[in-house]
């Protein structure tokens, strides 16, 4: 059976949120691919050493050695507003892995409202 990596928004949001978008998007790959897909999944639930600067990188680190057992990827078309995402997006483009992206609103609820907020905390607040 084909193993799928989903990569999906995490910041700000809840498990049960992240997961039910996940379920969305195997759904989909699954349809696109004619047959049921292995999920890869890519919930990391462990946190980071205390002494980790960068705590994105360690968590893209992760998904990335998740992502080298990928027979199939789906992400989000619209990743750019998510760093992981987009190195994720990107990797598996580089590296040929069959991938298919979904726009963002169809699979994760109140999306807007989540990007508004993910934007607001992007911008300083001292100019």
């Amino acid at each position: 059976m084909k193993k799928l990596f989903v990569s999906v928004p995490m910041r700000g949001r809840t498990e049960e949120a992240i997961r039910a978008s996940i379920e969305k998007m195997k759904k989909i790959a699954e349809i696109c691919e004619g047959e049921a897909l292995e999920l890869i999944d890519t919930y990391i639930e462990d946190n980071p050493p205390e002494n980790i600067p960068n705590q994105g990188v360690w968590y893209l680190a992760k998904s990335l050695e998740m992502l080298a057992e990928a027979d199939v990827f789906i992400g989000i078309d619209d990743s750019w507003n998510w760093k992981g995402c987009e190195a994720e997006n990107s990797i598996a483009s580089a590296y040929g892995i069959k991938n298919y992206r979904i726009r963002a609103e169809y699979v994760i609820d109140n999306y807007n409202a989540l990007l508004n907020s993910v934007c607001e905390e992007a911008v300083p607040t001292n100019l």
